[in-house]
């Protein structure tokens, strides 16, 4: 039936009040109503589908009845998932054996408006085909059989959202975590231009061990250029697509929608979620009163819908703020975006300030006091949590009246600098909480004079907040004077003490002190040994950074060591126990062992999500190793696709210039380099590197570390000039490393080697051969038992750069396949460098097998313009004979690569990109 949009809500709004009448009411009240003839013949055959429906015999009619184990082409149905008026979705696997995965497998009717359901079944199939995400249920295959269509969907077995929450009890901080993941798939959606349309618990499953899936984008919409969705003449034939309680207010008024309208459905969901109710006080329940309210804004503040008075509380405040900017009537005052909204989610937290909330001084002073609210406590208990960095245990409170005594003065030390009026002479207003720190640290020794452990409790709390904000240095002498404090006072070795010294090295590692470092990790092992025992609650914390320390210093063994140790010391997962699983995985990594490193990594993944991790730096951590672990086996485009998801997260949650996220953005510039992107590569490590050296202060193994990357990709680029600035650079970050570790280390082996391959490309062959022959002996240093990935690297190297015909590349691809599979592109690689190199001696004999590993290389993921397409037809040219074959193919190689990068391909060819 076509009607216009005013006449659809006219026509609902009289359907709902005839369903309340009995059948034999409905002739005469309708022909009382006098409608026009188009709406009255509307609503009569709107009340005889319902009829239909309701004796039961509307999926009959004209619809197949499928059961349980009947086929449908590929499929054999198992059981019935659900029902409506779309489609019925059935528990299905395959016939044919190809795959044992059950999948849901949507069958729409073909009676209910056969060619509008079947055209939206199509766009169904077209939209979530361009839908990757982990929290998106995936279409896995379409056809048609027996005139029936199908789509096989990826089964999710788990309950809606809600009732997942109920079930389990979760309480407002859960809820919100749970709610995260559901808000990054629609960003996700968003991002490739679909909206939802029907955002409700019933499309958001929830499975057993706590994955969330978003499902069901039958009724989604494209959107065009200016972010409106796509009005088409499918969508005006078949009508509404929606679930008025969760439809957002442009929705229920046919007007034109966009990813607002999202935006409410999930301020919705958020509501129900955390309130139990939905958030429209109606006078009556009916759909008609239902679309008033919602067309009214008729919405109470989540706060004031609950009857318990300690939930009331916890979301009055910041969390009614935000659910009702997601529920404002006026798109363009919600939220702009599901990121915005989920951001928000996390700044609340992290009891940070959230974006909705109109920003003041004494709104940020009152977050600030939240984060910081453990030592506001009168308690000892309490305060002492807080001065332990947040993380420690409750001391024992037998000497609990002093204790509450210095809880106090330190409460009212907090509440006066928090509540600072008028700190210089009227200029609050325009005070930072940094200048607020800064103008009140110095009050501590004038105020405190006489009572070292308030003065020390104190300048821990101010510390861990100049920590918080990225500020060490500002941290590092309230700590370092904290720490004496405790001495000073008798109190050495007691739990404040400790942690004083686990987050002082802690922040030394952050500086980059790491001689310092290790003298305070001996003080705080030794203290804590002694007088708590060998089981200390720092035990696994204090392990972790003995075992990166190793590390840098190229103790391998004892890094792996200390690594496991720290490993089976922690309880229940937890954002240390993250941490510390990927030092391990980089500990393995510098081992060569890929398959435990992997192993670590993914059980480090699932633990993240058991801890409602979405967001965290922790676990974005994790997925950092992963990408570094797909770099070093030479998948990149795997990489590349990681990488491109965790980059902005990075940004957002670390801040661009944070340590993490420039080891992130190095490796995204050297697997662009490795994906033959050049140019985007050689731009993304300048970036890296500029911002590494506008830290203040500068952090050096960062700075040689982005020095050495951006060396290496211009050495990739290939062209002169480049090659030149890439070996200054190279020079230099060797030399800064080598000033810091004197002896041996993965890393300074590492940039050795990058210098190595610079000389290579700069033409400087003997020095280049010197410096990896310096290189290999500096890892073989390290680990006798040469099981590391860097010493078969660098042996390639020198293969090829020797044109060593024996056992070298042998050797070393052996040693490679030791950690990686053969299908790997980087043994792929290593076995074409080896039959080329067997080769040389006997071209025509080793033609053919340089060919078939050639050409295994290249059926793999290599990039169509990568320069080592032009260096392959190179090798495959020196093993040809005299004549115009060999310069045909030498002319070829030359013009693909001053194609591809602008310069001559060099001559001889001495390292493989």
């Amino acid at each position: 039936m076509k009607l216009e949009r005013h006449e659809w809500a006219q026509l609902l709004r009289h359907l709902d009040t005839a369903l309340d009448l009995t059948e034999p009411e409905r002739p005469a009240w309708i022909e009382a109503l006098a409608l026009p003839a188009r709406l009255d013949a509307a609503l009569r055959e709107m009340l005889q589908d319902r009829r239909a429906i309701e004796t039961g015999d509307f999926l009959s009619q004209g619809a197949r009845v499928w059961e349980a184990g009947a086929a449908l082409g590929p499929w054999l149905l198992l059981r019935e998932l659900g029902h409506g008026g779309m489609a019925t979705v059935w528990l299905a696997r395959r016939l044919d054996g190809a795959h044992a995965r059950e999948v849901a497998l949507k069958l729409p009717h073909p009676r209910w408006g056969s060619r509008v359901l079947a055209e939206r079944f199509v766009r169904e199939r077209a939209i979530l085909s361009t839908l990757q995400h982990p929290h998106i249920a995936q279409v896995l295959d379409a056809g048609e059989s027996a005139g029936q269509p199908w789509l096989a969907l990826e089964y999710v077995e788990g309950r809606p959202i809600t009732e997942h929450a109920q079930a389990l009890g979760l309480d407002v901080a859960a809820r919100l975590r749970l709610v995260l993941p559901v808000l990054r798939a629609v960003e996700h959606a968003h991002a490739q231009l679909v909206i939802h349309r029907d955002l409700k618990p019933a499309n958001v499953l929830v499975s057993a061990a706590g994955e969330v899936k978003l499902l069901d984008f039958g009724v989604a919409k494209l959107l065009d250029d200016e972010g409106r969705g796509t009005d088409t003449a499918l969508t005006r034939e078949s009508g509404r697509a929606l679930t008025p309680q969760y439809a957002s207010p442009e929705q229920i008024a046919g007007r034109p929608l966009g990813v607002a309208s999202d935006v409410y459905s999930l301020g919705v969901l958020l509501y129900e979620l955390l309130t139990g109710r939905l958030p429209y006080q109606l006078r009556r329940a009916s759909a008609a009163a239902l679309e008033e309210a919602i067309l009214a804004a008729q919405v109470a503040a989540p706060s004031s819908a609950v009857a318990d008075k300690a939930l009331a509380r916890r979301l009055r405040g910041d969390l009614d703020t935000l659910i009702l900017k997601a529920l404002h009537p006026e798109p363009a005052q919600r939220y702009a975006s599901a990121a915005a909204l989920a951001d928000d989610i996390e700044r609340h937290l992290q009891a940070r300030p959230i974006l909705a909330h109109p920003p003041s001084l004494p709104y940020r002073l009152r977050k600030l006091w939240q984060r910081q609210r453990l030592a506001l406590s009168a308690g000892a208990a309490l305060l002492l949590a807080l001065a332990a960095g947040g993380a420690g245990t409750l001391w024992q409170a037998q000497r609990a009246q002093d204790e509450a005594a210095r809880a106090q003065a330190v409460q009212r030390f907090l509440v006066t600098l928090l509540q600072t009026a008028d700190p210089q002479g009227g200029q609050a207003r325009e005070l930072t909480v940094g200048q607020l720190l800064d103008l009140n640290a110095g009050r501590i020794d004038r105020e405190f004079s006489g009572q070292p452990e308030v003065q020390a409790q104190l300048l821990q709390t101010l510390a861990n907040i100049y920590v918080e904000r990225g500020e060490a240095a500002k941290g590092r002498p309230l700590l370092e004077r904290a720490v004496a404090l405790h001495a000073q006072a008798g109190r050495a070795g007691r739990e404040p003490h400790v942690q004083a010294l686990v987050d002082l090295a802690e922040l030394q590692d952050e500086m980059g002190d790491h001689s310092a470092e290790r003298r305070t990790l001996a003080q705080a092992s030794a203290l804590a040994t002694e007088y708590f025992g060998p089981a200390h609650r720092w035990a696994a914390p204090l392990l972790a950074s003995e075992a990166w320390l190793a590390l840098k210093d190229g103790r391998l063994d004892q890094a792996r060591r200390l690594g496991e140790q720290a490993q089976t010391r922690f309880g229940p997962p937890s954002p240390q126990s993250l941490r510390t699983a990927g030092s391990l995985a980089t500990i393995y990594m510098a081992l060569g062992d890929l398959s435990a490193a992997q192993a670590v990594l993914e059980r480090s993944q699932r633990d993240a999500q058991r801890l409602g991790g979405e967001g965290s730096v922790d676990r974005l951590m994790t997925g950092y190793n992963l990408a570094r672990l797909r770099f070093i086996v030479g998948e990149y485009a795997q990489a590349e696709a990681e990488l491109a998801v965790l980059l902005p997260q990075f940004d957002r949650l670390a801040g661009p210039g944070q340590e993490r996220t420039q080891f992130a953005r190095g490796l995204w510039a050297q697997v662009l380099a490795a994906r033959g992107r050049s140019p985007e590569a050689v731009a993304e490590a300048r970036a890296n590197l500029a911002a590494a050296l506008a830290a203040q202060p500068p952090d050096s193994d960062i700075v040689q570390a982005q020095r050495a990357t951006l060396a290496n990709v211009l050495r990739q680029a290939g062209q002169a000039g480049q090659v030149a600035e890439a070996l200054q650079l190279a020079q230099a970050a060797l030399a800064g490393t080598e000033a810091l570790n004197p002896q041996p280390t993965s890393h300074r082996e590492a940039i050795r080697r990058v210098l190595g391959e610079v000389q290579l490309a700069a033409g400087q062959r003997e020095a280049g051969i010197a410096t990896l022959q310096t290189a290999l002996a500096g890892v073989r240093a390290l680990n006798t038992k040469g099981a590391d990935l860097q010493q078969p690297l660098i042996q390639l190297l020198l293969a090829v750069a020797q044109r060593d015909t024996g056992t070298l590349a042998r050797s070393a691809c052996e040693a490679r396949a030791a950690h990686m599979d053969e299908a790997r592109p980087a043994m792929l690689r290593c076995r074409v460098i080896e039959a080329w190199l067997a080769a040389l001696p006997a071209p025509e004999a080793g033609r053919a097998a340089f060919v078939a590993a050639r050409d295994r290389l290249l059926a793999s993921e290599l990039h169509p313009r990568h320069p080592l397409r032009a260096e392959l037809l190179a090798l495959e040219a020196e093993l040809a004979p005299p004549g115009p074959a060999k310069q045909g193919l030498l002319t070829q190689a030359d013009r693909l690569y001053r194609e591809l990068l602008g310069a001559p391909l060099p001559q001889p060819l001495l390292v493989l990109h």
